[in-house]
């Protein structure tokens, strides 16, 4: 399977590249900052899975302010620069970084771990639909009874006509922000062999198995999804007595 290389060219200009291919990405974030604080801003461990060059880290070392950070990534060019991103932060200390996937993590160093939030943007759309599965698995498994899981992904319309539409206006936006003819077909081409949709049911049907309730859907900007999901536990039992 073809893959994004994260430890190449597509990796050193990753920061410029995900403005096209995640629209409001920036917008995406700034919603995922603000469900963190209103959600789990009180988390003590904090696992970021596969962060990219870290962007989203020093705002969630200072809106977590006193959580510990495991950061998986299993891209040394994208570990390196989360190092960078981080290291004149003053929660730095806090901050543990890992060259990993989430599955190694779970079976060595961090296996039997549980946290209190879990954050995971963009990456299980690198995978296709059973390894969606099984990475969905593995990510309700980590997360604390009564915690957060934060998830963004590519995720298409489930019905065809929908899907058609929005895929008009996806290429029509990539065409006003001036993006080559040669890359456009590039993407295009890259959908069901590189970028795979997380399709919204699979989730549902994730959490349902998992014994969660269903997924909160906070924010869509054309294929990209953001969901907030709450693991069953400790914090429903207390708002029930409540």
């Amino acid at each position: 399977m073809p893959s994004l290389d994260f430890d190449g060219d597509y990796g050193r200009t990753y920061r410029k590249s995900i403005q096209d291919s995640i629209p409001g990405h920036d917008v995406l974030h700034e919603i995922a900052r603000a469900a963190i604080r209103a959600n789990a801003s009180d988390a003590q461990q904090v696992l970021v899975v596969g962060p990219g060059p870290g962007d989203e880290l020093p705002a969630l070392l200072n809106a977590c302010a006193d959580a510990e950070l495991t950061v998986l990534e299993p891209s040394e060019l994208m570990l390196e620069q989360c190092r960078k991103t981080v290291a004149n932060h003053p929660g730095s200390g806090r901050c543990r970084l890992h060259l990993s996937t989430l599955n190694e993590a779970l079976n060595s160093e961090l296996k039997g771990a549980h946290f209190d939030l879990v954050v995971c943007h963009n990456v299980l759309h690198l995978l296709p639909g059973e390894e969606q599965t099984a990475m969905l698995h593995d990510l309700t498994q980590c997360t604390a009874a009564g915690g957060v899981l934060l998830l963004s992904a590519y995720s298409e319309a489930e019905d065809g006509e929908s899907q058609r539409e929005v895929f008009d206006v996806a290429w029509q936006r990539l065409v006003d922000r001036g993006v080559p003819q040669e890359t456009l077909e590039k993407i295009k081409d890259s959908r069901n062999k590189v970028v795979f949709s997380l399709d919204a049911s699979r989730l549902a049907a994730a959490l349902e198995q998992a014994g969660w309730r269903a997924p909160l859907q906070l924010y869509q900007g054309l294929f990209i999804r953001l969901w907030l999901c709450r693991a069953e536990g400790q914090a429903e039992a207390a708002s029930a007595e409540t």
